[in-house]
């Protein structure tokens, strides 16, 4: 790493002294330590943090000329507040739970090493990137993981503030079940802990509805126009562009969609309320109403697994009101 950062350099040294020269690398090279040394004590919203305030701030100043749409100071108000209390959790416990296990894993089950160099890591990402597919597509096919992960999507805004509006076990990678994969495929905790940091920055700045669409990005990369489809309730947008990163993964599997007509975003039920706390239990607590209608214990286990838009037997023989939004979406 230092070597390659010094033969980057070098052209710089040609016009300036080498005492300079020197000074670059060595800020680097700090830079890089520090770096290091909080993604191997797990603490990278020490990073995060103040990337996403400088994010969110500028967003918010920049919203008061770029957009007509009134900013929801009530929805935004409890996006922080929800995004306080998963910090108090990452600074209480953090990633141990998971980062323990992975690092077990790796340890005694891992088949190989992907930390190989720069092909490696490579590979280490886009392994990490179909497992976030992966997962993303099951939270929005399950009920169970459905009824956590329908935290981020309840919001009927779209900015920077949604990016962190989770739910709070998130920080045990309940929802991420494939992610545990990794470390057997020669993904290390420290690689992992990498790749997880910067792609969470992109994650929050794909939140935003100032950036119109980027043309041939649009078709590669998770940008900010793919992702306001994903959090569409459009009919044309339900259960669409899960990719992270990239786009290709949605392209394979059938499941990108060009954003066309501006998203109506939120749930298809929407929740009407700014308050944290039932925003984390709403999705829970429509999956206990759903498994409530079931007829019998094999049609309450299947509204564990089966897509939120399936009804249990007995709810779907009884009457309906006419119309109803599709319950939970």
């Amino acid at each position: 790493m230092v070597r390659r950062v010094r033969e980057r350099v070098r052209p710089w040294g040609s016009w300036v002294s080498g005492s300079e020269e020197f000074e670059e690398v060595e800020m680097i090279e700090a830079l890089w330590g520090s770096f290091k040394a909080l993604v191997e004590q797990g603490e990278i919203y020490l990073i995060l943090l103040p990337i996403y305030t400088i994010l969110l701030v500028g967003e918010r100043i920049a919203h008061r000329w770029m957009s007509e749409r009134p900013w929801n100071e009530a929805d935004g108000a409890a996006n922080v507040a929800i995004t306080i209390g998963y910090l108090g959790l990452n600074v209480l416990v953090g990633h141990i739970v998971p980062l323990g296990a992975m690092a077990w894993i790796f340890n005694h089950a891992s088949l190989w090493s992907l930390e190989i160099g720069p092909v490696g890591w490579l590979v280490a990402f886009l392994l990490y990137d179909l497992a976030w597919y992966v997962d993303h597509r099951v939270a929005h096919r399950t009920g169970l993981f459905w009824a956590m992960h329908h935290v981020h999507h309840s919001s009927s805004e779209y900015n920077m503030t949604v990016a962190s509006r989770g739910f709070l076990l998130d920080n045990t990678l309940l929802t991420r079940p494939l992610f545990y994969l990794l470390p057997v495929l020669g993904v290390s905790p420290f690689q992992f802990m990498v790749i997880i940091t910067l792609t969470n920055i992109l994650g929050i700045a794909q939140h935003t509805g100032l950036v119109g669409r980027l043309g041939p990005l649009d078709w590669l990369l998770a940008t900010p126009s793919n992702h306001r489809v994903h959090h569409g309730s459009n009919d044309k947008y339900l259960d669409r562009n899960y990719g992270e990163v990239l786009m290709i993964w949605d392209h394979l599997f059938g499941t990108w969609q060009r954003e066309e007509e501006t998203p109506t975003y939120g749930v298809t039920e929407p929740i009407d309320t700014c308050n944290p706390l039932r925003i984390e239990v709403a999705g829970l607590q429509w999956l206990a109403r759903k498994m409530g209608r079931a007829s019998g214990p094999w049609d309450r286990l299947r509204c564990l697994f089966m897509p939120p838009g399936w009804e249990p037997d007995a709810a779907a023989r009884a009457p309906r009101s006419p119309s109803p939004a599709p319950e939970g979406r």
